[in-house]
């Protein structure tokens, strides 16, 4: 398979133009066209229809480039990921994970790590769950954080518990539910629901808890971002189940929004995703401190420590 040729075909379906995607790949017009018509003599397939001398996907097309953009995509970075082995040493670590453990989890254990006088470099990247399987087994990231369980079974990974996080009712604080020790699923069957999108794990797992109290309710503000889900309770729209990670650790009396446990404990749990084969010093340096950053939430926070374990 002709890897310039597949560049050029990606190029092409994001500029919506021959030639610029020809500028794009330095090359000329009548070169990229060939390339092109090789390209579908090879893979059997026509891409593009040439209606009106211009080129647009076909539905084959359409289908072969939606099936390999993220194989397209992981090329590009290729450069990059070279150029990063070159000069990383001992000193960097990387991290992949959701938007909500980034701020949950990451940032207080790489404070504790600077506080502690470690010399060291980051990067910190928030994909999507499958993003993060697949790269930290590809070796793209020291290490990946993520709920279990993991979605992708066949990917090559070694996933560590890390922690538990208890589940609870996340509420604006004017909300009459507030004033409650604990919640029961009951209590938020006729409360206005905000959640994720279907599909998304976290919904599914709310779908699953107030399914067992009868046919769960329709959120009426759906999201993809769990961190906008939390934004709009502490604005007062509505409640919704989330986990002391999630909602972003601890909560003071100045915050808008209490979290409550339900009356029966249901948790999630937290890992680490390492790729097959030796670890970093690094990466067990970071799950160390991270590990120290929930005992001291735990120490400072009663409620914390009701809701989280440190496994």
């Amino acid at each position: 398979m002709n890897l310039r040729a597949l560049q050029l075909f990606r190029e092409i379906v994001l500029s919506g133009s021959l030639s610029a995607a020809a500028r794009q790949m330095n090359t000329s017009s009548s070169a990229a066209s060939r390339l092109i018509l090789l390209l579908e003599h090879e893979l059997n397939l026509t891409l593009f229809s040439r209606a009106n001398r211009q080129l647009l996907l076909t539905e084959d097309g359409d289908l072969f480039y939606r099936s390999i953009m993220h194989t397209l995509d992981g090329l590009e970075e290729i450069p990059t990921l070279a150029a990063d082995i070159g000069r990383r040493t001992r000193d960097w670590l990387s991290v992949v994970t959701g938007a909500p453990l980034a701020s949950g989890m990451i940032s207080p254990a790489l404070a504790r790590m600077k506080a502690g006088g470690l010399d060291f470099r980051c990067s910190i990247s928030v994909e999507t769950r499958f993003d993060i399987e697949s790269k930290v087994a590809a070796r793209s990231y020291n290490l990946g954080l993520i709920s279990l369980p993991v979605e992708n079974s066949i990917i090559p990974l070694e996933p560590v518990p890390i922690l538990k996080s208890r589940i609870g009712a996340l509420l604006p604080r004017a909300h009459p539910l507030a004033a409650q020790a604990s919640v029961s699923l009951a209590d938020l069957a006729a409360a206005p629901l905000i959640g994720l999108r279907p599909g998304q794990r976290w919904r599914d797992r709310i779908d699953d808890l107030l399914g067992r109290t009868g046919p769960p309710p329709q959120p009426w503000i759906e999201t993809n971002a769990t961190p906008l889900v939390v934004q709009m309770v502490r604005a007062g729209l509505g409640v919704t189940l989330i986990d002391r990670i999630c909602a972003g650790g601890p909560l003071d009396d100045s915050d808008a929004a209490v979290l409550r446990p339900l009356d029966d404990a249901h948790w999630i749990t937290y890992a680490s995703l390492h790729p097959k084969g030796a670890r970093s010093a690094l990466s067990e340096r970071f799950l160390d401190a991270l590990a120290a950053a929930v005992e001291d939430q735990r120490a400072a926070d009663p409620a914390c420590a009701r809701d989280l374990e440190v496994l």
